[in-house]
C-alpha cells in the first residue's frame, strides 16, 4: 500500500534583521533588502508629509501676497481639503494594495508627494494652490496606508512591535535631520536668486520634490513585489473593503480604530496648536514674535527627541504584554502628558522641559501602541483594507482635532485643544479596560 507523497517541508525560518539583541525576525520570503528599503522610506515618510505646511508662511506672504489676516484661515483650508481627500480614498488604497501589492502604491506615494511639491510653487492663486495640494494629498493617503501595511507584512508576530518602533524611530529622525536643512535652504536660495521670491520658492520646494523622487526609486528597487503573502485568492475590491469594515466587529480591531483617532489627533494637536500656543505666550510675556517662535520651535523639537528616546522602551514593553494592556498604558501616558500642560503657568520657562518629556512619551506611546494592536489583529488576507480603514479613522481624528480644537482655541484659549486630546486619551483608556475585561484573547502572543 502506497505511503502517499512525502509531506511538504516546513517553511524555512525567517531571516534575522539588524543586531541580534534587537531580535527582529522576518516573515518567510522577506529579504533584508526589502526591510532596508522600508526603513529608507520610513526615514523620509513623515518629514515629506510635514514639510509642506512649513512652506506656507513664505508662499502665502511673498509669492501669493496673501494678507496676514487671511493666512491662518488659508492654512487651515489647505489642511482641511487635504484630509478630506485622504479620508475619501485611503480605505480604497488599503484594499487595492491587497489585490496588486503594497509596492506600487508605496512607490506612488512619493511620486504624488513629489508632484505636489513640484506644482505648489507654480500656483498663481488659491484655486491652483488647492489643486496642487490635492495631488499631494493622494501621496499622503498612499504613504499613510502603506507604511504600516508593509511594516506589518515583513516581521514575524513576536517582533512586530520592534520593527514598527524602528520605523517610527526613523520617522522621527527624518523629521529632525531632514526638516532642519530643508528650512535652511530657504536662506540659501534667497541669496542665489537675489531675493526673487517666486524663483526662490520653486528652488526650495523642488528640492523636496527631488528627495521624493529619490525615495520612490529606492522603494521601486528594494521592496518586495507581488501581492501580500497568503493572499492566494483576491476578492473584488468592494468585497475586500466591506471585509475590512466587517473586521471592526472584532472588539480589539474596533478599539484600534478608536485609538487611531486619538493617536493621530495627538500628533495633529502638536503640529497645529503647540507652537502657536507657546508663541502667543511668549509675545504676551514681552518677547518679539520671531524670538517667541524660535523658543516654541525648540520645545517642539525637544518633544520629538524625547519621543524617540522613549520609543525603544515602549516597543520592548509592547512585545511583552497583551496588546490591549499596552494600549491602555499608552493612553495613560497620553492623558498625563497633554493634561500636564495645564499646570505650566510660564510654558517658556525651564519647567517646560518636563512637559516636553511627558508629551513626547504620550505622543509616541499612543502611536506605536495603536499600530501594534491593529497589526496583530488584522486578518492577513485583508490586512491592507483593515489598516487602510485604521488610517481613515486616524484622518478623522485629525479633522476633529483641527475643527473642534480650533473652535475651542478661539473660545477658551490655545491651551484648550490639549485638554481635549487629554480627555480623548482617557476615553480610549476606559474602552481598552472594557475590551480587556470582556473580549480579550486567551491565546498567547506568538
Amino acid at each position: 500500500m502506497s505511503a502517499g507523497p512525502d509531506p511538504l517541508p516546513p517553511p524555512p525560518p525567517g531571516l534575522r534583521f539588524g543586531p541580534q539583541r534587537l531580535g527582529i525576525v522576518l516573515a518567510p520570503g522577506v529579504s533584508r533588502t526589502n526591510v532596508a528599503a522600508l526603513l529608507f522610506g520610513s526615514f523620509f515618510g513623515i518629514v515629506m508629509m510635514g514639510f509642506m505646511n512649513a512652506t506656507h508662511p513664505f508662499l502665502f506672504a511673498e509669492v501669493l501676497l496673501i494678507p496676514q489676516a487671511e493666512q491662518g484661515p488659508l492654512a487651515g483650508h489647505m489642511t482641511f481639503v487635504s484630509e478630506v481627500l485622504v479620508i475619501a480614498i485611503i480605505g480604497l488604497v488599503g484594499a487595492l494594495s491587497d489585490r496588486i501589492g503594497r509596492k506600487p502604491l508605496y512607490v506612488a506615494a512619493f511620486l504624488f508627494l513629489g508632484a505636489g511639491y513640484a506644482l505648489y510653487p507654480l500656483a498663481r492663486d488659491v484655486d491652483e494652490l488647492t489643486l496642487a495640494r490635492l495631488v499631494y494629498a493622494v501621496g499622503v493617503a498612499c504613504n499613510t496606508a502603506m507604511l504600516p501595511a508593509v511594516a506589518n507584512d515583513y516581521p514575524m508576530e513576536r517582533s512586530r512591535a520592534k520593527l514598527l518602533s524602528t520605523c517610527l524611530t526613523l520617522n522621527g529622525l527624518g523629521l529632525v535631520l531632514v526638516l532642519t536643512p530643508l528650512r535652511l535652504l530657504l536662506d540659501v536660495y534667497t541669496g542665489i536668486t537675489g531675493g526673487d521670491a517666486p524663483l526662490t520658492a520653486r528652488y526650495w520646494l523642488w528640492s523636496a520634490s527631488g528627495l521624493c523622487l529619490l525615495v520612490s526609486i529606492v522603494l521601486a528597487l528594494g521592496l518586495k513585489g507581488g501581492p501580500p503573502i497568503h493572499v492566494e485568492k483576491r476578492d473584488p475590491l468592494l468585497v475586500t473593503l466591506r471585509t475590512g469594515l466587517a473586521a471592526g466587529r472584532n472588539p480589539r480591531i474596533a478599539l484600534a480604530y478608536a485609538a487611531a483617532m486619538v493617536a493621530r489627533g495627538d500628533m495633529a494637536v502638536l503640529g497645529t496648536f503647540f507652537v502657536l500656543w507657546l508663541t502667543q505666550q511668549g509675545v504676551a510675556g514681552g518677547l518679539a514674535t520671531a524670538e517667541a517662535n524660535t523658543v516654541a520651535l525648540k520645545f517642539y523639537i525637544l518633544i520629538q527627541v524625547f519621543a524617540l528616546c522613549w520609543l525603544p522602551v515602549m516597543g520592548w514593553l509592547l512585545d511583552r504584554v497583551d496588546r490591549v494592556v499596552g494600549l491602555g498604558f499608552a493612553m495613560v501616558l497620553g492623558g498625563i502628558g497633554y493634561g500636564s500642560l495645564w499646570f505650566f503657568d510660564d510654558p517658556l520657562a525651564g519647567s517646560m522641559y518636563v512637559g516636553a518629556v511627558l508629551v513626547g512619551m504620550g505622543e509616541m506611546s499612543a502611536n506605536i501602541a495603536s499600530l501594534t494592536l491593529i497589526g496583530s489583529e488584522a486578518p492577513v488576507k485583508v490586512r491592507g483594507a483593515v489598516i487602510g480603514l485604521f488610517s481613515l479613522f486616524g484622518a478623522l481624528g485629525i479633522l476633529l482635532v483641527a475643527k473642534v480644537g480650533g473652535i475651542m482655541s478661539g473660545t477658551y484659549g490655545t491651551l484648550a485643544p490639549f485638554l481635549l486630546v487629554a480627555g480623548a486619551n482617557i476615553v480610549v483608556l476606559v474602552l481598552a479596560g472594557v475590551v480587556r475585561a470582556k473580549a480579550s484573547r486567551t491565546a498567547p502572543i506568538q
